[in-house]
């Protein structure tokens, strides 16, 4: 019977290949994050030089109906109501980093791994309905300062949410599988 498990030298250099592509995919989520953390001071930056700009944006990004009217008021539950998503989001990047920058120092297999990876498909899963519910808010704030019969409560959901929910149930699979895994592995190694 012959060993097909590949040797030692291979899976050095396939952990070593691991290891580089997470270095490199640690770094690369920095870019997310830190747009994320400098929107607040962006957001300023636009009010102050372009405030109808901003507005159109934050419209845009509520997903507002024509009815919409961005007073003081309604402009700042806006501006709530669309960082909370982008709040969620960070969670979820800055947990992305953790699990490379694990990768990267040899943290494969580990429970650890498979606990980050189900904390991402939880925010992953998190925000398919997440986002419906701001926007059917949005909806409403933005329509209060309309007259009686005016005002709108708008509720719909896109294909973007329902695959945010599929992948992010798929990770929470992947860090359970992957967390059992690792597991099974330290009681192998515990009978050696």
């Amino acid at each position: 019977m012959t060993n097909t498990s590949p040797g030692p030298d291979i899976a050095t250099t396939r952990m070593a290949r691991i290891g580089r592509v997470s270095r490199v995919m640690a770094g690369v989520t920095l870019v997310p994050i830190v747009a994320i953390m400098a929107l607040p001071a962006m957001v300023v930056a636009l009010a102050t030089l372009n405030p109808s700009t901003l507005d159109a944006q934050l419209l845009e990004t509520v997903a507002s109906s024509q009815r919409a009217v961005l007073t003081p008021w309604t402009r700042a539950g806006a501006l709530i109501l669309a960082a909370i998503p982008l709040l969620v989001a960070l969670a979820g990047f800055l947990t992305v980093r953790q699990l490379f920058l694990g990768f990267a120092r040899g943290e494969v297999l580990t429970p650890e791994s498979g606990r980050r990876l189900k904390r991402i498909g939880v925010i992953v899963t998190a925000l398919g309905p997440l986002t419906i519910l701001i926007r059917t808010i949005a909806s409403v704030v933005v329509s209060l300062p309309n007259p009686p019969g005016e005002r709108v409560l708008a509720v719909g959901f896109g294909s973007n949410d329902v695959t945010a929910i599929i992948a992010g149930m798929l990770l929470i699979v992947l860090g359970w599988t992957l967390e059992e895994a690792a597991r099974v592995a330290d009681e192998n190694r515990q009978f050696v």
